[in-house]
């Protein structure tokens, strides 16, 4: 069962300004489709627009509990996750931390309120050592207005968000909360799972249970009775925050049952 590792785990870390992002040239990101560079392909830009871009673009590494950006500020760019993960919280009617969604490798993060030209509605925190780009808002609003076909790629991109497709599955009232469960670990499984020879696999989960409770839109009890009735059907077993899935076939063929 999850133990309650809430006090203490995460230290919040301070929000660093932009104006200390360390600039450099767009790089390649291993492994990832950078969400910026999936939308720069095939656009022809001119030299001097393109050259804007990278000169004007930062990269910065964050710990464990550092906040990228906070709910209320002003929008000032776009944000590119490199490594690690996010966690996007926000603040309820009685102003208590809600967890929105996560955001993982490859994508997009401050584009509505970029957009929309309003302050963050989200507060993004790593929970994870992240690595991430930051893109000024002067030349991504200059390149999205002066180059359709980028807008188009870019709007493209945001439109097959990832992150916000797993966060609304996540949180579907319909689905029985053992459902919503088995979709979060799948999705942890995938980047933090670490498989045996046997074919088990164990994933330490970078979340508090409080948070997870969250993202499922559900009572921390309610996921920790869903844990246990996994654990007594032998597909899952928890030790704090590691997780070990002996079959991960008969786990996820719940969902896939489901789906049909």
């Amino acid at each position: 069962m999850f133990h309650n590792d809430d006090s203490g785990a995460i230290c919040a870390g301070a929000e660093k300004s932009e104006k200390n992002w360390r600039t450099q040239l767009v790089p390649k990101c291993a492994h990832v489709d950078c969400g910026i560079q999936s939308c720069m392909r095939d656009v022809p830009f001119r030299t001097a627009d393109k050259a804007l871009l990278e000169r004007s673009m930062g990269v910065r590494n964050f710990d464990r509990g550092d906040k990228i950006f906070s709910e209320g500020v002003a929008s000032s760019g776009l944000y590119c996750v490199r490594s690690g993960l996010v966690l996007l919280n926000y603040k309820d009617a009685i102003r208590s931390d809600k967890a929105l969604r996560l955001v993982g490798p490859g994508d997009l993060m401050g584009y509505r309120s970029l957009f929309a030209d309003e302050p963050h509605v989200t507060t993004a925190e790593a929970l994870t050592v992240c690595n991430i780009c930051f893109f000024p808002k002067t030349p991504i609003i200059r390149l999205t207005d002066t180059y359709p076909l980028f807008s188009r790629m870019l709007f493209r991109k945001l439109a097959r968000d990832r992150g916000s497709r797993n966060g609304l599955v996540m949180r579907e009232q319909h689905l029985p909360i053992k459902l919503r469960l088995i979709h979060f670990l799948r999705m942890m499984e995938k980047q933090y799972g670490i498989t045996s020879r046997g074919g088990a696999v164990c994933v330490q989960l970078p979340l508090m249970r409080r948070q997870i409770a969250s993202l499922l839109s559900a009572r921390p009890e309610s996921v920790a009775r869903a844990i246990t009735e996994l654990e007594r059907e032998g597909l899952a077993v928890a030790n704090g925050r590691n997780i070990t899935i002996p079959n991960p076939r008969a786990l996820y063929h719940m969902l896939d049952s489901n789906d049909e």
